[in-house]
């Protein structure tokens, strides 16, 4: 494929059979992702450079067009606000575009040396999934295969099998993952179909001393005729690596718009008033006004 846009995700299957007499096949198959990472930097819209408190916050982040869309988060002052998310926006070219909005009634603990910093964080994840070899066990007694072909490099293993199943035997096996920080996330299939939560068994994960883990994950339950299909029943497990690119916009920061004392200043002299603050408003007590009445009618 020379070109792939996003019309090219999905999965991809191919087969092979050989001649007479044997007539065996292989199948493999493998999933496409196409993913598109943000232009730019997420942006704050409608935003005010002075804010007092009781001022109502009302500011949305919008993300740069990408694929998939991208998980939004804002913070005020270091730490997360709680949002309600608003469902993504896609274009006719498959891109998604995210917003989400921060309202808020500003007080004063939201001001830190008079300023209040808006943040907001755009969080993009990119998943790639690595199959385990495949186990095909026979509903006639006959011993498992494995499909080493279709086994991907690093990818999960399979271990704790038995070599043959029959049906009412109990099959306990362990899926374990290549190590790997953050730790990959394993998936169990019978038959190409994700297996129930109850066949599931949680165990502890190799940790190693740089941090990385390989998650390990069981996989119980008693074998059923349902179990089988063309006389057959395949058991495969996957990880999937999640890479998480972030990205942050611009810091917000509003100064507080805060009412300060007025300077009030009379000179006699030349019997003017002057108000030196320059944000709130000449407010004089009726008795200062008395007090300057009867000092100018002592002086004419």
């Amino acid at each position: 494929m020379p070109y792939t846009d996003v019309e090219s995700e999905g999965i991809y299957r191919c087969e092979v059979s050989t001649e007479a007499p044997n007539f065996q096949t292989v199948k493999a198959e493998r999933e496409m992702r196409i993913y598109v990472n943000p232009s730019s930097k997420p942006v704050i819209l409608g935003t005010k450079s002075y804010y007092a408190p009781g001022d109502t916050v009302d500011v949305t982040c919008m993300s740069a067009p990408s694929r998939p869309a991208a998980i939004l988060k804002w913070w005020i002052n270091g730490e997360e606000a709680r949002t309600k998310r608003m469902p993504s926006v896609e274009s006719p070219d498959g891109l998604y575009t995210s917003k989400l909005r921060l309202k808020f009634e500003a007080r004063p603990n939201h001001f830190w040396e008079g300023k209040m910093k808006l943040q907001c964080e755009a969080i993009i994840s990119q998943a790639h999934t690595l199959r385990s070899e495949e186990i095909i066990i026979t509903n006639n007694g006959a011993t498992t295969a494995t499909g080493a072909y279709d086994q991907q490099k690093d990818g999960p293993t399979i271990d704790g099998g038995k070599h043959v199943y029959s049906v009412g035997d109990l099959v306990d096996i362990n899926c374990t993952a290549a190590r790997s920080q953050p730790p990959a996330e394993l998936h169990w299939y019978i038959n190409d179909k994700e297996v129930r939560p109850d066949y599931l068994v949680p165990r502890k994960p190799v940790v190693y001393q740089n941090g990385e883990e390989s998650p390990v994950l069981g996989l119980k339950f008693v074998v059923k005729q349902r179990h089988f299909q063309k006389q057959e029943m395949r058991l495969r497990c996957t990880a999937t690596l999640s890479e998480v690119k972030r990205m942050t916009s611009e810091p917000l920061e509003a100064i507080l718009a805060e009412q300060q004392k007025s300077d009030l200043h009379v000179d006699l002299n030349i019997s003017s008033v002057s108000n030196r603050s320059t944000w709130s408003a000449l407010v004089i007590h009726p008795l200062c006004c008395l007090f300057v009445f009867l000092v100018s009618r002592t002086f004419f």
